[in-house]
């Protein structure tokens, strides 16, 4: 009931807002559509080529604020904004956890009614990409989506003399294939994972493995969670194939680290995006071969982590109609200049070239268009979130993070570990009721 009440009212405002925009603009010869970015948005050249041709195909001047800071610092900020009554037209949320936080919190428009009056049955076009909520509407409209897979070294398997890694296996595959790869005398490790969630617990992500009981209580002592970790430790801590998260932690390592020391780290599974990183000579110069392969799964949850950004409509915009227009367009055209996957139920041939095509030819012949859109699209597999999204969301995600790093370092057991986890969700949980 709380919920159909606040749509009501958001969809009345909004009524009200694009009746005020018209006449505001009759005063002014420009229309505009404002939104914020990631800091280091603002220098690149895909997402300013990408404002430019919406601004010449509508007429619409779009205005961005960029937020300083990292993509933690840009998510807090736009959040306290909001809170406060922030008049941003049009809000990106990169993630289900930010964007599911957001519709939470009713800071957004619901779009269903104002998209269907354009004649566009956004069910149909993007599929389970859309982001249906329990009251049967949408507050956003997906611009891209994200797969994952794993990137691998060809020189390290060659010299290994270790077929590449076709078709669908297993994390115990996986494992294997490191401990063949491993090369302690060489400093070659058969595996790089970031420590981090979801990493720590893949598989347990895989099997959709909720985190929240009914109650809404933690629910992270689970057995595929702890069979989930127990890999990981063993991956790093007794087969050793796996950089081990002391050396992570103290070579202050990150997401963009296989780029740089991918010579001597085989395999890496991560996200679609990261052939960005790896096709960037300029940025991260490489003397090895790349290829990409399916994201392993455990046996009987064939599941891939698939994410989404998604674009929504501010309940307090100040140009709703031009917002209305730009979070269409993007959800067209974004991942067309970002170098992304479409969020379409159907890709098109055509959308197959203009999605890969250009990645394939940067990576001059490592990889090809049909590498890319059989490991991330036709892959037979079935599509997972990576967050954590619920009651206290972030504090959730740090705890494991901390608790899980320290029994990786054999700082305490997993039994304490997952005890500690418990207990500290639980405390923030309770703090949000």
């Amino acid at each position: 009931m709380k919920r159909i009440i606040l749509t009501v009212l958001i969809a009345a405002v909004f009524v009200l807002s694009v009746s005020a925009g018209g006449s505001s603009e009759s005063a002014s010869d420009e229309r505009v559509v404002t939104t914020v970015c990631r800091a280091s948005y603002a220098n690149e050249v895909w997402y300013n080529e990408m404002n430019k041709a919406f601004e010449e195909e509508t007429g619409i001047h779009v205005i961005v604020q960029p937020t300083p800071g990292n993509d933690a610092d840009h998510d807090a900020k736009v959040n306290i904004d909001l809170t406060a009554g922030s008049t941003i037209d049009v809000i990106p949320s990169l993630g289900p956890r930010y964007y599911a936080a957001r519709v939470e919190a009713g800071f957004f428009v619901p779009l269903r009614e104002l998209v269907e009056a354009t004649g566009l049955n956004a069910e149909e076009k993007f599929g389970v990409n859309l982001p249906v909520e329990e009251d049967g509407d949408y507050y956003a409209l997906p611009s891209k989506i994200e797969a994952y897979c794993v990137f691998y070294n060809k020189d390290l398997f060659d010299k290994a003399g270790i077929p590449y890694p076709t078709g669908a296996w297993t994390w115990e595959d996986y494992k294997n294939t490191a401990i063949a790869l491993t090369d302690p005398e060489n400093g070659v490790y058969g595996s790089f994972m970031n420590a981090e969630n979801p990493w720590f617990i893949i598989a347990s992500v895989q099997e959709d493995d909720p985190f929240y009981t009914e109650d809404g209580l933690c629910n992270f002592d689970t057995p595929s969670r702890r069979a989930a970790i127990e890999w990981y430790y063993d991956m790093t801590n007794v087969t050793k194939c796996q950089m081990p998260v002391r050396e992570i932690m103290n070579e202050n390592v990150s997401w963009n680290y296989y780029a740089m020391a991918g010579d001597h780290l085989a395999m890496f599974s991560q996200g679609n995006w990261f052939t960005r990183l790896l096709n960037s000579q300029e940025d991260y110069p490489r003397d090895w071969k790349y290829g990409i392969a399916l994201t392993p799964a455990p046996e009987g949850a064939n599941n891939n982590i698939v994410s989404a950004a998604y674009n929504s409509i501010n309940v307090n915009a100040e140009h709703p109609e031009e917002a209305l227009e730009y979070v269409l367009w993007l959800s067209e055209n974004q991942w067309r200049f970002e170098g992304g996957i479409p969020a379409y139920a159907e890709m098109s041939e055509e959308d197959r070239q203009a999605a890969f095509g250009s990645i394939a030819e940067a990576s001059d012949g490592q990889i090809t268009v049909d590498d890319l859109y059989t490991c991330l699209v036709d892959n037979g597999m079935g599509a997972v979130q990576s967050d954590i999204i619920g009651t206290a969301a972030d504090e959730y995600n740090r705890i494991v993070n901390e608790e899980l790093k320290s029994y990786f370092m054999d700082l305490q057991n997993l039994d304490t570990a997952m005890a500690n986890i418990t207990r500290r969700v639980n405390e923030a949980i309770q703090s949000y009721v």
